[in-house]
């Protein structure tokens, strides 16, 4: 599915907004404040129902109205097809999500309708961020291929978990109280690893040749560029599962063992909750020995490796750029969308200066609009 409309009512300073005849490439453009980056987290929120800027619906919706809508007409090219997806968010938390004129229940439904992939300047706290950063990451692309059930597995388990340390802050260790929640950590909790792991290994296969990418066409000097068989990363699963050779009975055994522990702690210290990627460069934590250029090159390797993922699955992928220019120079701004423009998926960019991303970084792409943000701002 790619997105040939937008409509966009009382999103922050976008009372009302539209963009049609969307195409492959859409470079949206406007000084600082005028609303670019309201249009991208729009989008988002059409796709993960929340915005990648605030977790506070009240700073989103526009300060005089009760509610938000955004609207997407989506266009499946392979049956010809356009369906609308529409979300509207209210002050008092109300939720509405609908696709073709009927109403999504759950946020399962929305799995693989449109899965959106974000580069921002917060997306570089991949590797100086939380663990959360990093789970987020991993399960972004194993939530969105909507076969394995992700996101039911890991709404079972996070329940088991939270009635598990309701339990351990009262101080109930009876097995015959704490085993059924152990028994569904143990159950969703194999699974969830198992998923994360297969995809963990994709993903590091694919970001290598992404990562030499990235730097081929660079003009800096050789010293600054980062020899990939230096750069491992290791997935932590959150509990020892003896890289994969373990399962349900091993995790249930665990709990049961760290009982104590974790009455003392008040919480459950193992498990998929725990899980995090750990980056290293020449065997020292990536964070602390490479610059910050180097670590954003890493990271754009490792989104477009995601994309790159999706796209194997026969899932289309949108990709949303958020100031770039602020964050890369211009000879890495040419080598990221160089290879965006060889992985068939639509794009959305932002910039303050239309020159700022250039055309014939597309190489022979015809398939680019551009957008400047005090066209449709009150339109």
């Amino acid at each position: 599915m790619r997105l040939s409309e937008l409509h966009i009512s009382n999103f922050r300073n976008l009372r009302r907004c539209v963009l049609s005849d969307l195409s492959t490439f859409n470079f949206i453009h406007g000084v600082n404040g005028s609303g670019k980056t309201s249009v991208l987290e729009a989008i988002h929120m059409l796709s993960l129902t929340r915005s990648f800027r605030s977790r506070k619906i009240n700073s989103v919706v526009n300060f005089d109205s009760p509610s938000l809508l955004v609207r997407g007409e989506l266009v499946d090219g392979a049956f010809d097809d356009s369906r609308m997806l529409g979300i509207q968010r209210g002050r008092d938390k109300s939720l509405l999500v609908k696709y073709a004129g009927e109403r999504l229940r759950s946020f399962s439904e929305l799995a693989g309708l449109l899965p959106v992939q974000l580069i921002n300047p917060d997306s570089f706290q991949l590797f100086e961020g939380s663990p959360t950063v990093r789970r987020q990451f991993l399960d972004w692309s194993v939530f969105h291929v909507k076969h394995l059930g992700f996101y039911e597995e890991w709404s079972r388990y996070r329940k088991a978990v939270k009635q598990r340390n309701t339990l351990l802050r009262r101080g109930k260790l009876s097995d015959a109280i704490l085993s059924p929640w152990e028994e569904e950590i143990a159950l969703t909790g194999a699974k969830i690893t198992a998923m994360r792991r297969a995809q963990f290994a994709e993903l590091e296969e694919a970001f290598v040749g992404l990562l030499n990418e990235l730097q081929g066409g660079s003009g800096q000097d050789a010293s600054h560029l980062l020899d990939a068989s230096r750069f491992t990363m290791r997935f932590i699963s959150g509990w020892d599962d003896d890289e994969g050779r373990l399962g349900a009975e091993d995790l249930r055994r665990l709990l049961n063992e760290s009982r104590e522990q974790d009455l003392r702690q008040g919480f459950t210290r193992v498990g998929p909750h725990r899980a995090d990627i750990r980056f290293s460069y020449g065997g020292t934590n990536a964070a602390e020995v490479l610059s910050r250029g180097q670590i954003k090159t890493l990271v754009c390797a490792l989104k477009l490796a995601q994309c790159g993922l999706m796209r194997r699955q026969n899932l289309d992928v949108l990709l949303l750029v958020d100031d770039l220019p602020a964050e890369l120079d211009r000879e890495r701004r040419a080598a990221l969308f160089g290879v965006i423009a060889s992985m068939d998926m639509q794009v959305f960019a932002t910039s303050i200066e239309a020159s700022d991303l250039d055309d014939a970084w597309l190489g022979d792409a015809k398939e680019i609009r551009r957008f400047h943000v005090e066209h449709f701002t009150n339109a």
